[in-house]
């Protein structure tokens, strides 16, 4: 199993991070979950094709991790999907999948006029599914050797929101989605080889709040609310700790940093002491093996 970090960035504006986004990879299975900005874009920058890609899981429908599906829908049936492309989410998948689709009507009937026959018209089709949202990991589906889970994680309010687990034989991957601490995160990710993790570092944010705060004090207030819906830098490192994880790759930072420096060993401040397994922090294009 193999692991493609596409986006590592949150809603927050970043030169060097895309919007969410992380492929698995296991033998011929591809499951590409979330498609935030600049993801159907960085499939390319990692050497893999769009219509190689059937299926596609959201976490939740924010905006930062849904939003290049349309383009990554229109590359992967322009570039020779004769296949729907099955959809897995939480309530709200169905409308926002169809939402999508009336908004690319009008492309898809130019192109199948322009086109005709060299494109299949199934590879532009979706077939959603949506996930019960529980404490406990639920089955979702089988892709080839991949098997995937989704389990509800605590990003109120919104509701639901989901985490997955990928496993191909002993190999594991969880990926958090967007949610603050949770016993079901832990429980989930208990003995992963792999957790994918967001993570805000709350004195970084609360130092850019009062910086920006001044300038726009309702920019402000909204990166405030912003804090009590993520997870903290430590509170990661105490769930990969308990959950006996052995190897943390942060994602979906808040705020953004660059990929090293300075900024980002203050990120990770204080994390090692907590969590003693391998630390990693995720930037776009990153790929390792489970």
């Amino acid at each position: 199993m193999e692991v493609v970090m596409l986006g590592t960035g949150s809603p927050m504006p970043s030169t060097n991070r895309c919007g969410a986004g992380q492929l698995i990879i296991c033998d011929d299975a591809r499951v590409l979950v979330d498609c935030g900005w600049g993801v159907a874009r960085r499939l390319f920058a990692a050497g893999v094709l769009p219509a190689s890609i059937d299926t596609l899981c959201f976490t939740h429908m924010h905006s930062d991790h849904i939003t290049d599906t349309a383009d990554f829908m229109i590359m992967r049936w322009t570039g020779g999907a004769r296949a729907p492309l099955t959809v897995y989410g939480p309530e709200g998948t169905r409308e926002t999948m169809e939402g999508f689709a009336a908004a690319l009507r009008r492309d898809i009937g130019y192109r199948l006029a322009h086109h005709g026959e060299k494109l299949t018209p199934a590879g532009i089709e979706v077939a959603v599914h949506e996930v019960p949202a529980r404490a406990d990991p639920v089955t979702v589906a089988t892709v080839g050797g991949l098997l995937i889970e989704a389990f509800e994680v605590d990003h109120y309010p919104v509701v639901p929101a989901l985490g997955f687990r990928l496993r191909a034989g002993e190999a594991s991957v969880v990926i958090s989605g967007d949610t603050k601490r949770c016993d079901a995160l832990t429980n989930a990710a208990r003995a992963a080889d792999v957790l994918i993790c967001e993570a805000m570092n709350m004195e970084m944010m609360r130092a850019n709040i009062e910086r920006v705060r001044p300038i726009n004090p309702n920019t402000a207030a909204l990166l405030e609310d912003a804090m009590d819906y993520h997870s903290g830098t430590t509170d990661v490192a105490a769930m990969a700790r308990d959950a006996g994880v052995k190897k943390l790759v942060l994602s979906h930072l808040i705020p953004g940093v660059p990929d090293e420096g300075p900024l980002m060993d203050q990120f990770i401040a204080g994390m090692s002491d907590i969590f003693r397994g391998e630390l990693v922090v995720g930037r776009d294009l990153m790929r390792f093996a489970v």
